[in-house]
């Protein structure tokens, strides 16, 4: 085992000072990448064992009791719960407010050290790059100097420099990969963790500061027994010729007209007579 190690070292040490900082990445990542699935595989347990009967106490109007369970599950509800309590007198827009920028406090304690896992997802891959760039740059330095010397170039040790200069780039995907693959897996785990979260708080504003019931407007009916008044006033500006018989109101249409037309007869005589 020993030697295995060893020969692993040489091989890795062959890439560069680079290479260290890439090691140093993995092992950064991996130790993050623990410590937060614990932590939220802890949050996640003392969320579901607390919220019933966290639920059923406030609902019982039993606020120490509710309050001594908090302490007995510590965790991101049990603090959502206290500042929710502690602010029970409020008016339900000042209690919502307060559970908000409690949650903003917790939703960061519980983020913590999943965007350095990102960034080292990010960062390794352009270490790798950086110490292919420099390893190639030295290779063809050296060659450079051994043509000025007059030195035949071995194709050999130019192909040994390229790939010993390409490990840099191999070993950066090799952290960025699986850091990258930690960094989702951890923000989708975070993701239904604060669903659930969000749902118990809003249960308890619920449950402290009631929402307001709603009330339906009723729009009066208005039907033809029981006209608006302005209806009313349309009925009285009624015509009553509407009613009739359209022959009959055919008739009356050229009555109307004969006795325009006899008026306007009458009016021109009348002129030519003053003239």
């Amino acid at each position: 085992m020993t030697e295995f190690f060893s020969k692993a070292l040489t091989f890795l040490m062959k890439g560069g000072v680079l290479m260290i900082f890439i090691f140093i990445c993995s092992l950064v990542a991996i130790a993050l990448f623990v410590e937060r699935i614990i932590a939220l595989h802890k949050a996640a347990k003392q969320t579901e064992s607390l919220s019933k009967p966290l639920t059923d106490a406030l609902n019982e109007g039993q606020y120490e009791r509710a309050l001594t369970l908090c302490d007995s599950h510590p965790g991101a509800l049990a603090e959502l719960a206290k500042c929710a309590i502690s602010h029970k007198k409020l008016a339900r827009e000042s209690l919502q407010e307060a559970v908000n920028d409690e949650g903003k406090r917790q939703f960061s304690a519980l983020n913590r050290f999943i965007p350095a896992i990102g960034t080292i997802a990010g960062i390794a891959p352009m270490l790798g790059l950086l110490g292919t760039v420099t390893g190639m740059i030295q290779v063809f330095s050296n060659l450079a100097d051994e043509y000025a010397a007059g030195v035949h170039a071995n194709p050999g040790m130019l192909a040994g420099g390229i790939w010993e200069a390409l490990l840099t780039t191999a070993a950066g995907l090799c952290v960025a990969i699986p850091a990258f693959l930690m960094h989702r897996y951890l923000e989708s785990k975070l993701d239904r963790l604060w669903l659930a979260l969000e749902h118990h708080a809003t249960a308890i504003v619920d449950i402290l500061a009631p929402p307001p019931a709603r009330s339906e407007t009723l729009t009066p009916h208005v039907s033809a027994e029981n006209p608006t008044p302005r209806a009313a006033q349309n009925d009285d500006r009624h015509d009553p010729k509407s009613d009739r018989d359209p022959a009959d109101r055919k008739k009356d249409r050229k009555a109307d007209r004969k006795k325009d037309c006899n008026r306007a007869d009458d009016e021109s005589d009348q002129e030519a007579d003053r003239s």
